[in-house]
């Protein structure tokens, strides 16, 4: 691999300035072909690929190893992904699970020191939600210790604030790439029959010779992140389908076989009682709308009168997800932009928040506006035939205009 220059910049746990290679654009595409046969080894894991980034890209990385005792794998990783957005785990595991047969590892191969590095990545990828994250992160520990097999979570919150993007990022980190993700949207099983499309249909009807959802996955693997995004949305009978799979870890299809889940991890999304409660106008002087925190209580309340105790009690716990604040939506901007040929000022990021941060609407809110202002622009330009360049914004005065080169 041919390597030329460095780019110097400052690694803050070992207090000193290090050497990042500089990188033609073969030279990537020639580490991730190396990559696409190293995922296939039993065993290969997200610490494993940040190891292998990090040997590729540090220049010294082995006398840094031996010189500064410990694992600096996280830390130097993080220094290579500011000079090569590329190697962002959520970009690179996408591309290296494109047309691939990765072989998972299983949860049980992290160590303590991995999954905290694993709870380090997920704080920068999910803003605003470190308390969330850490009680997935204590519930993921009793899986790799072996003192549990199966683990199901209740996510509660505000729409927009990352209960789904946490899936995608267990799926992401601890089964190895989004293709371990399974999720259900239970808005389409809002019939009583429907639920038929998870385990397929019984005996005597249409469909019976079809494979039910689960069924196809349990054939693959026991081993996926199951997602039941908005599940008070799905028909009661849907939930019943639900208390083995909570209780022992499989189900049971149409056809009498007994579907094995039994190292999987089950979540449920839920927005019930949010509308209700939060955003909700207070009575009497100095009246203002309520916040998540103070409607906290009424939202339990209404999860409680919802779901039936035989369905709360298989649940390994309810994880509350934070209301955003102005601090987090400029965070999920500049991530944003970073995923643009955009420089990402703070006036830039400033009057995205401005314009786009909602408490009741949450990161989505701000990802359509980006898209809608910015993206759109640098389409246009990129379209026009100015590629491979990083456009700055346009202001008069305090109004976003355009975006130039």
């Amino acid at each position: 691999m041919s390597k030329r220059d460095k780019y110097t910049v400052y690694n803050t746990q070992i207090d000193k300035f290090i050497q990042v290679e500089k990188l033609r654009d073969e030279d990537v595409d020639e580490i991730f072909q190396l990559l696409k046969e190293r995922v296939k080894e039993p065993g290969f894991n997200i610490n494993k690929y940040i190891c292998f980034i990090v040997g590729h890209c540090i220049k010294d990385c082995l006398k840094i190893y031996e010189k500064h005792e410990g694992d600096l794998a996280d830390s130097l990783f993080d220094n290579v992904i500011d000079v090569y957005p590329c190697f962002a785990v959520d970009n690179a595991m996408r591309v290296l699970n494109i047309g691939e047969d990765v072989k998972p590892v299983t949860t049980k191969d992290y160590t303590l020191k991995e999954i905290e590095a694993i709870n380090k990545r997920m704080k920068k990828r999910l803003i605003g939600q470190d308390n969330a994250i850490d009680e997935v992160t204590k519930a993921v520990k009793l899986v790799n210790s072996g003192l549990e097999d199966n683990l199901s979570l209740f996510f509660i919150g505000p729409t927009g604030v990352g209960k789904t993007e946490m899936a995608r990022i267990l799926a992401d980190e601890y089964l190895g790439g989004q293709k371990k993700l399974l999720k259900i949207n239970c808005g389409e099983y809002s019939n009583s029959h429907e639920y038929a499309k998870l385990i397929g249909s019984p005996p005597g009807y249409i469909g019976h010779n079809e494979k039910g959802i689960l069924t196809e996955r349990a054939e693959e693997s026991n081993e996926w992140v199951i997602l039941f995004d908005e599940i008070e949305k799905a028909h009661p009978k849907f939930y019943n389908l639900l208390l083995n799979l909570l209780d022992e870890g499989n189900v049971t299809d149409s056809r009498g076989t007994v579907l094995d889940f039994s190292k999987s991890i089950i979540l449920f999304t839920s927005n019930v009682g949010i509308k209700d409660n939060v955003g909700r106008k207070t009575v009497g002087f100095g009246g203002h709308e309520t916040s998540y925190d103070e409607a906290k209580d009424d939202v339990v309340q209404e999860f409680e009168k919802k779901f039936s105790p035989e369905f709360r009690n298989r649940l390994d716990g309810v994880v509350h997800f934070n209301q955003l604040t102005k601090a987090d939506a400029a965070k999920i901007a500049k991530i944003q932009l970073s995923k643009l040929p955009v420089y990402s000022s703070p006036k830039l990021v400033e009057y995205i928040v401005q314009e786009s941060f909602s408490p009741m609407y949450g990161a989505r809110n701000i990802n359509r506006f980006i898209k809608n202002n910015i993206t759109t622009k640098i389409a246009d330009k990129i379209l026009s035939g100015q590629r491979d360049v990083k456009f700055r914004a346009v202001f008069d005065k305090n109004s976003f205009l355009d975006v130039s080169a």
